[in-house]
């Protein structure tokens, strides 16, 4: 026997139950079968028959998998769970016959769809990987034909000293006892010369960078500030990346640690020069708006196979910037406002996104953020509007396409607000005795992106 097959521990995997439950247990079979060496279910059913054990108790497992030698046993079936249908995989230790890793799959009805049958194939490989290091190192030493538990008796001839004595027989090694420990130690873990194939569903990083298109409206209550010329939509760039440093623990715990990321975003649109509010002022005055965000982005997978939904859940903060440039006082020297106020909003952003991968190669995605803006910038300084409360909330969502491999398009829009109530100051800001020009503000920006993105 070749050394590598001989590495490969003999597993059993027992007959499926249940509608369509033959497709699900080929599947269990090609997933494992270049890992292990499989005992024939004939070979399981006789042994079964012959020591009565019939059940999938731990008790009838443990029995008929020592009579065959396997050190795993696969069971599984399709079955009601209530009103609904399941199927279910158990990974059973053979000297035990205790479950060790159990797959369960809601289904539709008593089909088991393809997706589904992909999952199970990847994720039970990790099982199988889990439940045999559980085992201990023995688990994966060759197991050849189970010899009989009672010693045969020896053929004896008589010399010429009439003394019994056994008869030669062939030199052959004996083949080790149940259990017991090979005369050489195998390579560790050596059922993972074939690596798991990692599910989509846990990346290393998700990137992408675009154009980006956006707006910005800014009105007073009561207006009060003449009107400041800018152009209406301008064009800009995006970049988001997200790092996954645990989608290696993808197959422990359920993966719930393996989606913890940390993300970033950064939008940068590219103003023209603008022009005050006076006619005869033809003064360009140079414009700016700066976005970034960054922080834990955490994505539960709430239901793996296809249609597949995800809850990611964000924490962080950010910077939202705008700023005109400054007409200097021919008098004083200093700089002078020609329209609304520059703002910085520094904030603490919580939320989250709704994402479903409606098929393996398309996603649709919203999300909510609320802002809890720390400061506003120079717009709530002593010199222009005084102290404010301020809040911001955004609302985005978009489409991904995969068009090859890791390899996506991604489609996306957004609208968000800053509302700022001013509470006055002292002494009164702008001109003296006027107190301040306007009670609120609201601050909108609005857009979209299209990007190239990449997800491996």
């Amino acid at each position: 026997m070749p050394a590598r097959a001989a590495a490969r521990p003999l597993i059993a995997v027992v007959p499926f139950s249940g509608p369509q439950a033959k497709a699900a247990e080929a599947e269990v079979v090609r997933a494992l079968r270049t890992r292990a060496r499989l005992v024939p279910a004939s070979r399981w059913k006789a042994s079964s028959r012959k020591l009565f054990a019939p059940s999938h108790s731990a008790e009838d497992i443990s029995a008929v998998a020592e009579d065959v030698g396997a050190v795993l046993v696969i069971t599984g079936a399709v079955k009601r769970d209530g009103r609904r249908w399941q199927l279910a995989v158990t990974v059973h230790d053979g000297q035990t016959g205790r479950g060790r890793d159990r797959l369960k799959y809601p289904l539709k009805g008593p089909r088991v769809e393809r997706r589904t049958l992909n999952l199970l194939g990847v994720e039970v490989q990790a099982a199988f990987v889990h439940a045999l290091s559980a085992a201990g190192p023995t688990a994966s030493a060759p197991e050849e034909t189970p010899q009989p538990k009672a010693q045969p008796k020896v053929a004896t001839i008589e010399d010429d000293s009439g003394d019994d004595q056994p008869a030669k027989t062939e030199d052959k090694p004996e083949a080790p006892p149940l259990g017991a420990a090979p005369a050489e130690k195998p390579a560790e873990n050596s059922s993972a010369s074939v690596p798991l194939e990692r599910p989509e569903w846990a990346p290393y990083f998700e990137v992408s960078a675009g154009g980006l298109i956006s707006a910005r409206s800014w009105d007073f209550q009561p207006t009060t500030l003449p009107r400041f010329h800018t152009p209406g939509v301008v064009p800009g760039v995006q970049v988001d990346l997200t790092l996954y440093p645990l989608a290696f623990l993808w197959d422990r715990t359920a993966g719930v640690f393996s989606t913890l990321g940390l993300g970033a975003t950064l939008d940068k649109p590219i103003w023209g020069p603008a022009t005050g509010p006076d006619p005869s002022d033809a003064t360009k005055y140079g414009t700016s708006e700066l976005r970034v965000e960054g922080g834990l982005r955490w994505r539960f997978v709430l239901y793996k196979p296809l249609p597949r939904p995800e809850l990611v859940v964000e924490a962080g903060g950010g910077l939202h910037q705008f700023a005109i440039a400054k007409r200097v006082d021919p008098v004083t020297m200093n700089p002078v406002d020609v329209g609304p106020p520059d703002v910085g909003y520094a904030y603490v952003s919580l939320g989250g996104r709704l994402r479903l991968h409606f098929a393996r190669w398309a996603l649709i995605w919203a999300g909510f953020h609320y802002d809890l803006v720390t400061t506003a910038g120079p717009a709530t300084t002593s010199d222009e509007y005084g102290p404010a409360r301020t809040y911001g909330l955004r609302v985005e969502g978009g489409l991904t396409f995969r068009v090859w491999r890791g390899l996506e398009i991604l489609a996306s829009g957004f609208y968000e607000r800053f509302q700022l109530t001013f509470r006055g100051s002292d002494p009164p800001p702008a001109l003296p005795g006027m107190g301040n020009l306007a009670e609120s503000a609201l601050d909108q920006y609005f857009g979209g992106a299209l990007s190239v993105g990449y997800e491996y």
